[in-house]
């Protein structure tokens, strides 16, 4: 039996456990809250960590203007044809997401708020800005691994094949697991002159990229910018918890960059004071800085002349020349869309040209009574003119008031030193193709000035550089007059219909290529579209003995002959080596009549087999390909500018003059023709022994003689006759 004593000790000892399990019963929920957030705070953290790193590379990854066409393509879905190289893939997947042809081109209008032109090199990189947005999205992930990111992403703005934006996301905004990425740039108005294209929401949650330019305002756009533009990066992430704290499911974290585009591409100086942007000149003559002290008795020179100037050594700074207006030529006419679309080449060494006055030639279509000129711009900037002319021509300057000088950047009127420039006439209530209705001879005598002074204010018809569209045919009305019965009125139908001129086709030899390839152009400058049915292809060694080479096909168009956007026109079961190589329309070997528009010029190339280099470095000539021909339209033969044949150098025909002096000789040579360039004739004798020759004079005696002569004369090269 216990003790009191120790029975008492044991009831404290059963007390003291049970309040030690209620006060850890208290204490556990504080314990775990505390040991969970632990973990939860560094999970978070580290995850903000990680998405400050992803932020960071995709900034440093945007501003460097790259983008990889398998990225592009994965988020679109699309499939790479076999056998493209890296560019061909890169357009490709370029053309398939946001096209840019002659036609109007939706997926680009939607995107930019104006259609694209295949010749404008701004518009290509507008292209390429667009395709940017998946890989830098893609970098970022790549920043952000070690996260539990939901698989998928939306590219706002980004619209592919339809006018749903481009979404491969798997998830919402609202469930764990989450990412996105809000790409917005200070890219400035594109088609207006809207300081900045894009304004950002104020609370970057939002992810708002608005466009502001007109037409296109409140539109959600996600932009990575341009060079010099900045483009600010905004990451969001979802973070699931994964403590059973029953606070919430995840938190939202962001992290966001700032930076400024590199220059990754060539571009317009932009936000620089008017005075940073002028064009710079090396002064000449400047003499070399020297340490030697000015002696004090040397005359102090002054601004203001003297009567009696004296000469110093000091060299005089010249001041920067004049653009020179020979170097100011017209490169090519085309009708692009509703546009007329002049091509400027300023070969200028220094200082830009401004326009100062266009003078547009043109004529209405009876299809489209109310067809008027619109709008002028250079390139794809701001427009400077902005109108309604329904009378043609159309003639405007400073001094209407749709025009804009653009102070004091004057950039939308600049045509730079050393570009081709394009200024494009837009004509609007018109076919939405010119091309349909008209041809570049329509506009002909059309009058561009370009003044040579800064900003070109003020039209200068005297010292003003001047190109003008001149020689392009037009086309001449025929009426029609049709019998109508006794009642009705006699109508007139006037016609279009132009007639091919012959000597509006040119054909050049423009070089040879690798691969054995020759290189011919052939430009069609008249009103009529023309098709090639047939050429004759001539390549003659003259007496000189060559590698053997043999023509395998014909293609026209493409940077090259084995492009993909090159097109085979002729291509035989077998090589051919007869010369010259004929192919006919209809003929065996012959595929297709390629069409050359009005004013287009088509590159033509002959590939050759029998050597990987060019033709040129085994002793070809260009000359070697005089007399190939190419037929249009069945009609006209369109034939190269022949190239002056070099004489052999192993058989010289040598004709002398005159005055000969003949020198005895025992020497036994061999027999030498002469062809004196007067009267005389000579005759030859042969004999068993010492080759010799009777030369008979007129009215002379007759000297035998052998063939070692020491004339003096004059040689003269045959040269077949060519000059």
């Amino acid at each position: 039996m216990m003790s009191p004593a120790t029975e008492s000790q044991a009831v404290q000892q059963r007390s003291r456990r049970g309040q030690t399990l209620v006060e850890f019963a208290l204490t556990l929920p504080i314990l775990l809250m505390l040991m969970f957030g632990v973990i939860e705070f560094a999970r978070i953290f580290q995850a903000w960590i990680t998405l400050q790193n992803a932020a960071r590379a995709a900034a440093r990854y945007a501003v460097t203007g790259q983008w990889d066409e398998n990225i592009l393509a994965g988020a679109m879905g699309y499939t790479f044809p076999e056998g493209l190289s890296v560019d061909q893939r890169r357009q490709a997947v370029l053309n398939s997401l946001m096209p840019c042809t002659e036609g109007v081109d939706e997926a680009f209008q939607r995107h930019w708020g104006y259609d694209c032109q295949p010749g404008s090199v701004e518009d290509q990189w507008l292209r390429a800005d667009v395709a940017r947005i998946p890989s830098i999205v893609d970098r970022a992930r790549v920043g952000a691994s070690g996260l539990a990111l939901k698989d998928g992403d939306h590219y706002v703005g980004l619209q592919y094949p339809d006018e749903d934006d481009l979404s491969t996301g798997t998830v919402t905004d609202s469930e764990r697991g989450w990412f996105h990425v809000w790409i917005c740039s200070s890219r400035p108005g594109v088609y207006s002159k809207t300081a900045a294209r894009y304004k950002p929401s104020e609370d970057r949650s939002a992810r708002l990229c608005q466009v502001q330019e007109p037409g296109m305002e409140d539109v959600n756009q996600y932009d990575p910018g341009g060079p010099g533009d900045a483009v600010e990066i905004v990451v969001f992430f979802n973070h699931p918890l994964i403590t059973p704290l029953g606070l919430v499911d995840y938190i939202q974290l962001q992290a966001r960059r700032v930076m400024i585009n590199e220059a990754f591409r060539s571009t317009r100086v932009i936000n620089i004071p008017p005075a940073l942007a002028l064009p710079t000149f090396t002064p000449s003559n400047t003499p070399v800085p020297s340490d030697t002290p000015t002696p004090t008795n040397s005359p102090t020179i002054t601004d203001t002349p003297t009567s009696t100037p004296t000469e110093t050594s000091t060299a005089t700074v010249t001041s920067t020349p004049s653009p020179d207006c020979a170097l100011v030529t017209l490169d090519s006419v085309r009708l692009v869309d509703n546009a007329l679309e002049v091509r400027i080449n300023n070969a200028n060494q220094y200082g830009p040209l401004f326009v100062s006055r266009v003078e547009a030639q043109w004529s209405k279509h009876s299809d489209y009574s109310t067809m008027y000129t619109g709008a002028m711009r250079v390139a794809t900037r701001t427009h400077f003119w902005h109108g309604m002319d329904l009378t043609p021509p159309t003639i405007v300057d400073n001094t209407d008031p749709g025009w804009d000088d653009d102070a004091p950047d004057y950039f939308i009127r600049r045509f730079d030193a050393h570009t081709i420039t394009p200024l494009r006439i837009e004509f609007l209530n018109g076919p939405l193709r010119l091309a349909d209705y008209f041809v570049p001879g329509a506009f002909d005598g059309t009058r561009i000035y370009l003044g040579t002074t800064w900003g070109g204010l003020g039209f200068d018809p005297v010292n003003d550089c001047l190109v003008e569209l001149t020689g392009y045919p037009t086309p001449t009305p025929s009426s029609t007059a049709t019998e109508t019965p006794p009642g009705f009125e006699l109508t007139n139908t006037v016609t279009f219909t132009p007639t091919p001129v012959c000597t509006n086709y040119e054909v050049r030899f423009a070089g040879f290529e690798t691969n054995g390839v020759v290189h011919f152009t052939l430009r069609n400058t008249d009103i009529a579209v023309a098709y090639i049915t047939g050429f004759s292809i001539n390549w003659n060694t003259y007496n000189r003995t060559l590698d053997a080479i043999w023509l395998d096909f014909v293609s026209v168009g493409g940077p090259n002959a084995f492009d993909p956007a090159a097109v085979k026109i002729w291509d035989p079961v077998d090589n051919v080596t007869t010369r010259p190589a004929v192919g006919v329309s209809g003929g065996p070997g012959w595929l297709v009549n390629p069409v050359i528009q009005p004013g287009r010029t088509l590159d033509i190339w002959f590939d050759f087999d029998g050597t990987s280099g060019r033709l040129d470095q085994i002793g070809y000539r260009d000359s070697d390909f005089n007399d190939t021909t190419f037929v249009i339209n069945f009609v006209c033969d369109g034939e190269g500018v022949n190239v002056p044949t070099p004489a052999p150098t192993n058989t010289p025909t040598i004709t002398l003059t005159p005055s000969i002096t003949p020198t005895p000789s025992k020497t036994n040579t061999p027999t030498i023709t002469l062809t004196p360039s007067k009267t005389n004739t000579p005759t030859y004798t042969h004999t068993p022994g010492p080759a010799t020759a009777t030369f008979t004079p007129s009215n002379t005696p007759t000297y035998t003689f052998t063939p070692v002569l020491t004339p003096t004369y004059t040689p003269t090269i045959d040269t077949g006759g060519f000059e």
